[in-house]
């Protein structure tokens, strides 16, 4: 009885420090990747008031305590008050702690399992950052590729053929960056996605890949007519979104060992 009593507490304890590291990293990833994508050359990279300029303290930019904690928790941290509304923040690290809960369920507690978790947990913060400056940070793609790395070699996988899976996608990418644009005549596809492409592929089994580009594509349509709709005089949609989805869902499909 008390066996069962451990291994019940230990599955949870599992549980939570999987979304625990998916929060922390979709937390971070979102204060340092949107300030990335919101500042101006010559600026600091470090997280801070995009009206007054005031540097954002460790506490603010902690996950989870950045936001729950404050006073007001509706309300923008800067005491300048020009800007109100942090709802991405918590969107973000709500969506990575579930995010990364599941895929320690999937996995199960393993060395593997911690890749996983952090990488799966910037998901929604690149999601977020694309859909609101329309691009996805090198820094966000390459800690992406580099997370898709560690995993395969902690999971025991083949790393020559997790190369050849992102050079695969990387040239499918910049196929319809490079030529398919130029026939169409304007930009199907921005070189942050080719990149996000290269990294996914890290992540993928081979067999795996075609379904995340007809889940990223059937997504991305879906979403696409959403924002004809909600922004007719901008056509250039984020895709980003589409394919985090589409990569979680690959992902987390394959940490189901299904083959």
């Amino acid at each position: 009885m008390h066996h069962n009593n451990h291994h019940v507490i230990a599955n949870i304890l599992h549980l939570l420090a999987g979304g625990a590291m998916g929060l922390a990293s979709a937390g971070l990833a979102k204060a340092f990747g949107w300030r990335s994508a919101d500042r101006l050359p010559g600026e600091s990279r470090a997280p801070q008031c995009i009206y007054c300029f005031r540097p954002s303290t460790w506490q603010e930019i902690f996950p989870l305590f950045g936001w729950l904690l404050r006073p007001d928790t509706l309300a923008f941290y800067c005491p300048c008050g020009l800007k109100r509304g942090q709802w991405q923040q918590p969107v973000c690290e709500i969506a990575g702690f579930i995010l990364g809960l599941v895929a320690m369920y999937l996995q199960d507690w393993s060395w593997a399992a911690v890749p996983l978790c952090i990488g799966i947990g910037l998901l929604p913060a690149m999601a977020m950052i694309d859909f609101h400056f329309g691009i996805i940070p090198d820094g966000q793609n390459l800690l992406l590729a580099l997370l898709g790395l560690w995993f395969v070699t902690a999971s025991g996988g083949d790393v020559w053929l997790a190369l050849a899976v992102s050079a695969v996608l990387l040239s499918v990418g910049l196929f319809f960056a490079l030529v398919y644009s130029k026939w169409r005549g304007r930009e199907m596809l921005g070189l942050g996605d080719v990149k996000f492409f290269a990294a996914a592929g890290f992540w993928l089994h081979a067999h795996n890949a075609p379904w995340f580009f007809a889940g990223g594509g059937l997504l991305g349509l879906m979403f696409h007519l959403w924002w004809r709709r909600h922004h007719k005089n901008d056509q250039q949609f984020p895709f980003a979104p589409a394919l985090c989805l589409s990569l979680a869902i690959c992902v987390l499909y394959q940490a189901t060992g299904a083959p």
